[in-house]
């Protein structure tokens, strides 16, 4: 039998063919030509090579199924494992996927300026330079310095670019911000700009894409702040300035449907492996000490609506989070992810038998999955609540010439929990597959919203205040792991840990700062990759926006 992560697999083959052999049609027989002047259309055209970038570009910035299940959740701690992985803290198809993808927005890029009427393109050219940047520095932000300023160049036919050299981090950041720069200050809604036809990411709407690219800026710029302040300063100050005419509105991820006629595979980051297949995953009790007043089994201690909606109850009907740390593994049982839990209640129940602890809610393995159902989740990108926890941190260290101000944290803080809150009640409530403790509204009432904000291990006190940011902006990256490591490793452990075993949690996860180059750069791209590993690529070694 094909198991479903096979199939995965073989759509990513399929799906990374077809979108190569669209690349390679769109250049001359020769490969002479491909950096000539514009001269007609190509065999493939501007909106089959987009197309093409969007098949990928959601596995390529994002984490892979084994990455997110086995490692990225007990790493930052959002969830637990009862049992360490036996699969390597490896991953490559990000990697894979990006480099893909790099050919194709170079070509387009260089067809586009070179066009006779290249004003007319100056959309279509931002919103590839913002999810080229993108793509770069979510991949970045996994491996550190990587081939980018010369990489993606082997259509020009020099076989030189083939090997290439390994950029700094530092440097793939200055890049990639200078060209979201470029993008938000450049955007127009003038009619005479061509345009992609049912563009898949923002349906078009221009005001959001200089929004999405500012919300970018500003993440970017303060994940590097701390590392290189001159640089990020004027971009964090210019960001927050512009966010402030034009926010944010709604999260930025490829959803179910996104363009008509168009299948997107909303499953990118291994959702449905994850809460299927990885049945070790369970509710950890970091996560859960921010969610309820005490350990009360019977959740009456739950006092924010995010709880219900990230995990369930166990076999018994009672909330117990495993231990996120324990000296001693504790093994589960049950088979808690059986999509068999679709058919009635009684298969619900009958797969939680000897299920002692917490899981993940099971309708995150089902949201999109299940054929014809309503897909509520994206996969994400960036969220309001996040661009909302980033200014709190500014207001709130006073930096980046942005002056301190106690007040605007407070209410970009609210502001964010909010944002957050009302997000994930809604993909709950919008999800055609939620039975089980479905709200009962898709936006939360203003009085739950406020007992949740006067919580005390939720409500804002200025002498704790990063502590509070940091720690709802991890939980609002819940589903975006790779996020919260990133958040992790730049602030320096300042998101939520448990310190009951720390010893433990060092041994198992605390070294991981990085992942490995994918095992060809070493045999393919020797030099370039010794000089940037030294011959020793370990994950224990720390990437240059680690604080």
């Amino acid at each position: 039998m094909i198991k479903y992560h096979d199939i995965k697999r073989w759509t990513m083959v399929v799906t990374t063919i077809l979108f190569i052999t669209a690349v390679l049609a769109s250049c001359t027989k020769n490969f002479q030509k491909e950096n000539a002047p514009y001269s007609g259309p190509a065999s493939a055209t501007l909106q089959q090579l987009y197309t093409g970038i969007g098949a990928n570009l959601d596995r390529a910035a994002n984490i892979g199924n084994w990455a997110e299940a086995r490692w990225l959740y007990p790493v930052t701690q959002l969830g637990a494992v009862y049992a360490v992985s036996d699969f390597g803290f490896v991953e490559g198809q990000n990697w894979s996927l990006f480099y893909s993808n790099l050919p194709a927005m170079d070509q387009m890029l260089t067809t586009m300026a070179s066009s006779p009427d290249s004003a007319t393109y100056t959309n279509a050219i931002g919103m590839v330079k913002v999810l080229r940047a993108y793509e770069a520095l979510e991949v970045s932000n996994l491996y550190g310095d990587m081939p980018y300023s010369k990489a993606g160049k082997a259509f020009s036919g020099s076989t030189a670019d083939l090997k290439v050299p390994y950029d700094k981090q530092q440097a793939v950041y200055l890049s990639c911000l200078a060209d979201l720069t470029w993008a938000a200050n450049h955007f127009t809604n003038s009619s005479t700009q061509f345009s992609f036809g049912s563009e898949f990411l923002l349906n078009n709407n221009i005001d959001q894409w200089k929004a999405f690219a500012n919300s970018l800026r500003l993440r970017y710029a303060l994940t590097m702040y701390d590392k290189d302040n001159t640089d990020a300063a004027p971009i964090i100050a210019d960001a927050i300035a512009k966010l402030s005419s034009n926010p944010l509105t709604d999260v930025v991820g490829f959803k179910q449907a996104n363009v008509p006629g168009i299948s997107f595979d909303i499953d990118g980051a291994g959702r449905g492996f994850f809460f299927h297949q990885e049945s070790r995953a369970r509710m950890g009790s970091t996560l859960w000490n921010l969610f309820s007043n005490n350990n009360n089994i019977n959740g009456s201690g739950i006092f924010d609506l995010r709880c219900k909606i990230f995990f369930e109850a166990n076999g018994a009907g009672n909330w117990v989070p495993y231990p996120q740390n324990p000296a001693t593994p504790i093994t589960d049982g049950g088979d808690p992810y059986n999509v068999e839990r679709d058919a009635d209640n009684k298969g619900w129940a009958a797969h939680k038998d000897g299920n002692l602890y917490s899981d993940y809610n099971y309708y995150w393995g089902r949201d999109g999955i299940v054929s014809g159902s309503t897909g509520a989740c994206p996969e994400i990108f960036i969220t309001p609540a996040e661009v909302h926890f980033l200014k709190a941190e500014v207001y709130a260290r006073g930096i980046a010439g942005v002056a301190q101000s106690t007040s605007s944290a407070q209410a970009e803080y609210n502001a964010g929990v909010t944002a957050s809150l009302t997000f994930w009640n809604s993909v709950a409530y919008n999800s055609s597959v939620w039975v089980v403790n479905k709200p009962a509204s898709e936006t939360p009432s203003t009085a739950t919203i406020n007992a949740i904000l006067a919580n005390p291990k939720v409500a804002f006190n200025s002498a704790n205040a990063l502590s509070l940011i940091y720690a709802q902006e991890w939980v609002d990256m819940f589903r975006q792991p790779w996020l919260a490591w990133t958040l992790l490793r730049r602030t320096g452990g300042a998101t939520p840990m448990d310190t009951s075993n720390p010893a433990g949690y060092k041994q198992n996860y605390g070294s991981l700062q990085r992942y490995q180059y994918p095992a060809d750069e070493a045999q393919l791209n020797t030099a370039n990759w010794k000089a940037a590993t030294g011959g020793s690529d370990l994950t224990s070694t720390k990437i240059w926006i680690t604080k």
